[in-house]
């Protein structure tokens, strides 16, 4: 009988070991320190005189990574496409992807972006006719204009993500008040065609990722909450100097 029970619970170990749990990853556009954007007449205003109408990112690979033993576990291979248009532009969590992963503790997401050859789907047509990874379009002034730019990418956003055991969401943000916006507080025109304007704009739209355990899905970072306060809009580290590829220019 002692045997039996032995082998019964080893078989039940063997099932819940390697066992892996639900994890959606969704994405939001807003304002400095999660705020929502101002929007109207389907579009968003993320700097003075600057409003967007569509915001198109293709994300290639998504990973986690465990700091402590640097293992790294596959979200998706994608391609992904975030696309936020319409209503969704006021903040909306717009859902990139759900699949299983391990239970455990993650200390960083990696986000790579990066133009694709063909289309998997009619979504990813206008991206890929124009070599482009990121389009954003809107207008300046009244005046419409389509940004395109092969950006190819690392994100890499640090945070501590305790993933597994019940619903599991991360939210992946973007900050678009810094993307038409200089060090220096003026605005960067996406329409002068300036190669130091366009390098800005990309180095601001590298740097408006953050990314964070989200589970009930409200845009805030559960661990602020959990401590009683709002976030400080520095959740993790967008680093994406060391494997950033040179842009290629697409107007």
């Amino acid at each position: 009988m002692k045997k039996l029970l032995m082998l019964a619970a080893l078989a039940a170990t063997a099932c819940t070991s390697g066992a892996k749990d639900a994890v959606t990853l969704s994405a939001r556009l807003t304002a400095a320190n999660e705020q929502k954007l101002p929007t109207a007449n389907g579009a968003a205003q993320v700097t003075t005189g600057v409003e967007v109408t569509s915001v198109r990112i293709v994300i290639a690979h998504l990973r986690l990574e465990q700091e402590s033993d640097k293992s790294e576990t596959k979200i998706s291979e994608g391609p992904l496409l975030l696309k936020v248009t319409g209503t969704d532009l006021g903040g909306a969590l717009v859902q990139l992807v759900t699949a299983n992963v391990p239970a455990g503790t993650y200390d960083k997401l990696k986000i790579d972006i990066h133009a694709l050859k063909s289309a998997p789907s009619a979504d990813f047509k206008d991206l890929v006719d124009r070599g482009a990874s990121v389009l954003i379009d809107g207008t300046v002034d009244t005046k419409p204009f389509s940004f395109a730019s092969d950006l190819e990418a690392e994100v890499e956003q640090e945070s501590h993500f305790q993933l597994g055991g019940t619903t599991s969401n991360i939210t992946l943000n973007l900050d678009a008040s810094k993307w038409f916006t200089a060090a220096d507080g003026s605005r960067l025109n996406p329409l002068d065609g300036m190669d130091a304007t366009r390098d800005a704009i990309l180095a601001n739209i590298r740097a408006s990722f953050s990314a964070f355990e989200d589970d009930n899905e409200d845009g805030i970072d559960d661990g602020q909450e959990n401590d009683g306060g709002h976030d400080d809009g520095e959740h993790g580290r967008a680093d994406a100097g060391d494997h950033e590829e040179p842009d290629g220019g697409h107007g």
